[in-house]
């Protein structure tokens, strides 16, 4: 197959599902809240058996499938002050791998950050937490650092069809091309 014949047989495959999903919508939508003052040492102890969180796991295991995300601030909480905690936190020599800061940050949004996966969301959620034991996986890491600042976010979750796997980079930008999340940059 020579490659402009693969690159129409993408496209058609790839307009397929999105059309499919135009008429059909998205497999699961779910949404928790997550007040980050609460969160414990859960480095030892799995938090998905834990009092506070069972349920929303439990929850999220059943979404399995390709999924975009994105974490909203719904305290009061003054988004430079959320940056300057991430920042102070980020110079700590033992800090866990955190999102990039963008040089131009719109300290208007609500929106504190965007991703994707391409399968089960629960196991990027437990690392965005801070709870994943490797400290060069990439994530918000936010036990580390949110607890000071009585930080509430909502976790938005859109689980897709399978079939979606592969265009989930640019569902993930065009979200945050419109969220304009505060930590992580979008090409």
């Amino acid at each position: 197959m020579t490659n402009i014949k693969y690159l129409h047989e993408f496209i058609g495959t790839t307009i397929k599902h999105l059309e499919q999903v135009q008429r059909n919508g998205v497999k699961r939508e779910l949404s928790f809240e997550i007040s980050c003052s609460n969160l414990e040492d859960f480095n030892h102890f799995d938090i998905r058996q834990s009092a506070n969180f069972k349920t929303m796991f439990d929850e999220l295991k059943i979404a399995n499938g390709p999924t975009l995300y994105w974490f909203e601030i719904i305290s009061e909480t003054d988004t430079l002050s959320i940056i300057t905690e991430l920042k102070k936190y980020k110079k700590n020599i033992n800090a866990k791998s955190t999102p990039a800061l963008k040089n131009n940050i719109n300290y208007d949004s609500r929106i504190l950050y965007v991703g994707k996966v391409k399968g089960a969301f629960w196991g990027r959620l437990i690392q965005h937490l801070g709870f994943f034991k490797v400290n060069a996986t990439q994530g918000l890491q936010l036990f580390y650092w949110t607890r000071s600042l009585a930080l509430t976010i909502k976790v938005n979750v859109i689980e897709f069809d399978i079939a979606m796997a592969d265009i989930m980079p640019t569902i993930e930008l065009a979200f945050a091309q419109r969220l304009q999340p505060l930590i992580g940059k979008h090409k």
